[in-house]
């Protein structure tokens, strides 16, 4: 992460507290893009707030995302407890994010997944143009 962050800027999208607690240093948080923020975005459908979200993956504005491992899964309304928020969560934030960045290391016993950007985001362009 702070080698990434001497290029670019790091997205703790997720695990902010190793910057809380110092265990990551030098490295600026970026709040917009805050995972329980981002949640209550999805959860709104608010398209503008993630219009900018979409432009800034789709510039490459952070050479490092660290967040938990994101799934693609549509779950379907009503199927558990939590199937709202997650599908919520995949098409606004999973798949787009995947789209234009591309899994590097993930862990899944410790719930983290790093992300570095994509050579080709040409099938991207949908999450640019609002489709």
């Amino acid at each position: 992460a702070a080698q990434a962050s001497q290029t670019s800027e790091v997205l703790f999208m997720d695990q902010r507290q190793l910057l809380t607690f110092g265990y990551v240093r030098e490295i600026p948080f970026v709040p917009d893009y805050e995972k329980k923020y981002m949640m209550d975005q999805a959860l709104g459908s608010n398209r503008n707030y993630f219009q900018q979200y979409y432009l800034d993956l789709s510039k490459k504005r952070f050479g490092l995302i660290i967040t938990e491992p994101l799934k693609r899964v549509i779950k379907g309304r009503n199927t558990d407890s939590f199937s709202d928020e997650n599908d919520a969560w995949v098409r606004w934030v999973s798949n787009p994010t995947l789209c234009f960045y591309k899994p590097i290391f993930t862990d899944q016993k410790v719930g983290v997944q790093l992300l570095a950007p994509r050579d080709d985001t040409t099938s991207c362009g949908k999450y640019l143009t609002g489709e």
